[in-house]
């Protein structure tokens, strides 16, 4: 008997050309690794369900990958962190501990902070010192439905990009596609 995938990670896009609806998004992180022009934090803010932590996942794979085409798995170099479960300033002093640590394989150590909006203030307050001077091999990618809630001190050190709704058109094409699968 095969093992049963939930769709939702069956289909769950694994590279920048299988995101749906986020063409602008995805072409710009594309044409970063490919220019080697990154930067040292990112915020990506959009409604729910539309990407933002699988293009977070695939352009923390891929910033390794780039150059580095004989390794296939770095998913040892990519920290995930969900802020609404673990907001507390204790849980961010624990990650920027992490952060100094450089990685053994590849060139970057990935952060990924989901629901960024839900640390406390404190916690904010911790994670800026580290945000503001990171060690070169430390990424960070901050995901939120709330954008509004993120101090403006995190704001101004993160490169924005505003993930907008899928269209119909699109749905309705990715929906042909699984049912074609």
């Amino acid at each position: 008997m095969s093992e049963f995938i939930v769709s939702a990670r069956k289909y769950r896009p694994t590279n920048f050309d299988s995101v749906i609806g986020q063409l602008s998004i995805t072409s710009t992180l594309k044409n970063a690794i490919k220019l080697n022009q990154l930067a040292q934090s990112y915020l990506f803010c959009g409604p729910r369900g539309i990407g933002k932590t699988s293009c977070a996942r695939i352009f923390a794979k891929q910033i390794n990958q780039h150059n580095n085409e004989d390794i296939d798995d770095f998913s040892f170099n990519i920290f995930e962190l969900d802020a609404a479960s673990n907001n507390s300033v204790d849980d961010i002093r624990s990650l920027t501990d992490q952060v100094r640590v450089p990685p053994q394989i590849g060139k970057y150590k990935v952060y990924i902070i989901d629901e960024v909006h839900m640390l406390s203030q404190s916690a904010f307050n911790a994670f800026l010192k580290t945000l503001e001077e990171p060690p070169k091999h430390a990424k960070f990618i901050l995901a939120t439905t709330e954008k509004h809630k993120i101090i403006p001190t995190i704001l101004s050190r993160c490169q924005i990009f505003d993930f907008k709704r899928v269209s119909v058109n699109d749905i309705a094409s990715h929906l042909d596609f699984v049912a074609i699968q």
